[in-house]
């Protein structure tokens, strides 16, 4: 009798045991989410539809909730500038500290500025798309090659015109430039008006007119994380003119990276994260716009670029075009003869086919430049040469010699340039 009221007791204990036990899971199980740290973990991950259910419910809990930060960066990247803007001014009392007060003034100039890019949206025709990875993405970037290529140095992509002697690479912070003359290249010299201490600055491409130059460039204040840029040279000035950047569609909250025109098709490629996971972007190609256009009313998808057949003008696509561009020729032009490249049809292979005598002019004043241009790079390595093994009592007044002559050299790069440039529109 015992035995079995000691039987019981056991199940009665392990059932009560059961019971406390599936009650607890039951508290764990419907504990309350926080809902203002998942959205800002949603939100920080990139996933911003998700976090916004998140963020509604943490800021209807509470108006003066620090989700407002976190709603008005994933109203930014879902492309509603006014919410995000709203959400951020609501904000904006809550904050006591000069650091995030400073913050909140760098976003909201952010938001001003996709809001502005947005309402001057362009109706640009995108005719194809592709995934690529972020590393290596330029490689598929299939230009005429009358439009130059884009090269790559140790991963890092560079321009190259199309005769094959003139380049433009990234140092991070700026471009630099070089010119090949009788098989030899020049030394890299800066390209100036185009730097920054700041910013990094990458993947710059030169349009076949010589003038027309784009980059990407990560600046503050801009639309967020890199945007694409674009300026010309202006030869009475031997600079470029201030950069600006371009609208939308091309730039966006995202990364916006590189910029590449083809005029012998009339289409243009360029690169972007939006709508590709991490470590990938998207490759768009669309057709070239003489005048411009621009939608009546943007939308969120137009501009985010949800659907590129939206954007299509004709019906079925543009697949012949498409092949076209598969099978354009990438030669590069044969060192063993002399190229003068007037434009994208014209190139010249001796000086008798100049039909404009001032062009001819500006052309040898062009050869004469890069004649003193290499005896002066020559003079500059004897010296840095010298001044590497000199005394320190010498070695000051070397110095200042190498920096006028480096100052010298620059000067003969400017007037070379602009030669160039002349001869180019004089014999149009």
């Amino acid at each position: 009798m015992q035995s079995k009221m000691q039987s019981s007791m056991k199940k009665n204990i392990i059932f009560a045991i059961l019971f406390l036990f599936s009650c607890g899971l039951m508290q764990v199980q419907s504990a309350p989410v926080d809902n203002k740290a998942e959205g800002k973990r949603l939100c920080q991950l990139g996933r911003y539809s998700e976090a916004k259910p998140f963020l509604e419910k943490a800021i209807k809990q509470n108006p003066r909730s620090g989700a407002l930060w976190y709603m008005a960066i994933v109203r930014q990247h879902l492309y509603d500038f006014d919410g995000a803007v709203e959400a951020l001014e609501s904000y904006l009392p809550s904050l006591n500290s000069a650091e995030w007060l400073n913050r909140a003034d760098s976003l909201m100039t952010i938001l001003q500025i996709c809001q502005r890019a947005y309402d001057h949206c362009q109706d640009v025709v995108i005719i194809d798309s592709l995934r690529a990875s972020k590393d290596d993405f330029f490689i598929y970037y299939r230009l005429g090659a009358e439009s130059g290529r884009i090269q790559s140095d140790e991963g890092e992509p560079y321009f190259e015109n199309l005769a094959a002697d003139y380049q433009i690479f990234s140092t991070g912070s700026g471009l630099e430039e070089r010119h090949r003359f009788q098989g030899q290249w020049d030394e890299r010299h800066p390209i100036e008006g185009i730097g920054s201490q700041r910013f990094a600055i990458i993947n710059p491409f030169l349009r076949s007119d010589g003038e027309t130059l784009f980059f990407a460039c990560d600046s503050i204040p801009g639309m967020g994380g890199f945007d694409i840029y674009r300026t010309t040279y202006n030869p009475e000035m031997n600079a470029y003119y201030d950069p600006e950047r371009l609208g939308m569609p091309f730039n966006s909250p995202y990364d916006d990276y590189m910029m590449a025109i083809d005029e012998t098709h009339g289409v243009g490629w360029w690169a972007t994260n939006r709508n590709a996971p991490a470590d990938s972007v998207t490759i768009y190609l669309f057709l070239l716009d003489d005048d411009p256009v621009y939608l009546d009313e943007p939308t969120p998808s137009r501009a985010r670029i949800d659907n590129i057949a939206e954007t299509w003008r004709e019906a079925g696509g543009y697949a012949s075009l498409i092949a076209e561009l598969q099978e354009a020729p990438q030669e590069i032009v044969e060192d063993t003869r002399l190229h003068i490249v007037i434009n994208d049809d014209k190139v010249y292979s001796a000086e008798e086919q100049f039909r404009n005598s001032d062009a001819l002019k500006a052309y040898q004043q062009s050869v004469a430049l890069e004649d003193k241009i290499q005896e002066q790079e020559a003079s500059l390595a004897t010296m840095r040469s010298d001044y590497a093994k000199a005394s320190n009592a010498t070695k000051k007044a070397l110095g200042q010699k190498i920096v006028q002559a480096e100052e010298s050299l620059f000067s003969l790069y400017r007037q070379k340039r602009e030669a160039v440039l002349r001869y180019r529109r004089l014999e149009q």
